[in-house]
């Protein structure tokens, strides 16, 4: 193990480091102004694909192009966000709605109303949501505590507090009865879609934290239904997996938002991004546009 002892540089250093490398900068001025607004260290994420060794670019490689990279894998968090807050919301609500039916409108705080294996796991979701309803500062949280006694909220204020990783592990210990209720409509395997929600949940916090989801390989495996025609053939890894995923979901819950659209709208803007690298096929609009079979 060394000591760390690269040195700060400024941003005519950064520059000449990279054209040192074998980058092409047209305009200095343009990647100093670049590179006081995207940190060098960001940046890096997106040099690596565009290298044919260790701080070596390959040739012909332009400073512009990889900005345009960058400026691309932006578009694609927002648009990605977007599309995940649908199912979320979703989510929430008929969390909400089919739980308190069956369990009342403190259903969370029972164990007897979960189907749990551990008795830790009850434990640990306990504390996630009291953790995090106590700091919440949402006036309908403080309205009801200056109107009714004690602590605990009801079930439909909680959904809208807790973060999507709780909504995720909540949902994962839920019965098999009503989770066949909240999902009404999408028709997938119960462990299949708590997977999926795993991945949503960790893909939404990579976009939210301004990560890069272009040519990155998902930590968190999709499980693919292989007697589903409209995933055959995928990868559990990529990012068009997860937007098949995503688009089936949608539809399954009769939601607008088109995300094949989106994509094509995003494609057409930066023409010269390689899908490749997040799983993208020449087939892959078709592949969107298979119907779920009756």
């Amino acid at each position: 193990m060394t000591l760390y002892t690269k040195p700060h540089l400024s941003y005519q250093e950064q520059v000449d480091l990279l054209k040192s490398r074998g980058l092409i900068i047209k305009d200095e001025a343009f990647a100093i102004l670049k590179l006081r607004h995207i940190s060098y260290y960001r940046l890096s994420a997106y040099f690596l694909p565009f290298c044919s060794e260790v701080h070596k670019f390959k040739k012909g490689v332009t400073f512009e192009s990889i900005i345009d990279v960058y400026h691309f894998d932006r578009e694609l968090r927002l648009l990605t966000f977007g599309a995940i807050e649908k199912i979320e919301i979703f989510l929430r609500t008929s969390i909400a709605y089919n739980f308190s039916k069956k369990c009342g409108s403190f259903c969370y705080l029972e164990n007897v109303n979960f189907c749990i294996k551990k008795a830790k796991d009850f434990e640990w979701l306990k504390h996630d949501i009291a953790k995090e309803t106590s700091r919440s500062k949402e006036s309908f949280v403080k309205h009801f505590k200056e109107k009714y006694k004690g602590k605990d909220l009801p079930i439909w204020m909680v959904v809208e507090i807790i973060s999507f990783g709780t909504l995720s592990k909540l949902y994962s210990l839920l019965c098999g009865d009503i989770e066949k209720e909240i999902l009404d409509g999408i028709d997938l395997p119960s462990f299949v879609f708590k997977n999926w929600l795993h991945l949503f949940s960790y893909i939404r916090n990579t976009s939210a934290h301004h990560s890069r989801l272009w040519n990155r390989q998902f930590v968190i495996k999709a499980k693919i239904p292989k007697h589903k025609l409209e995933f055959k053939g995928l990868v559990n890894d990529k990012y068009f997996t997860f937007a098949v995923m995503a688009n089936y979901v949608l539809k399954s819950i009769n939601d607008t938002f088109n995300l094949k659209k989106e994509l094509i709208s995003l494609f057409d803007k930066y023409p010269d991004i390689d899908k490749n690298q997040m799983g993208f096929d020449d087939n892959w609009k078709e592949m969107m546009t298979k119907e779920r079979p009756l």
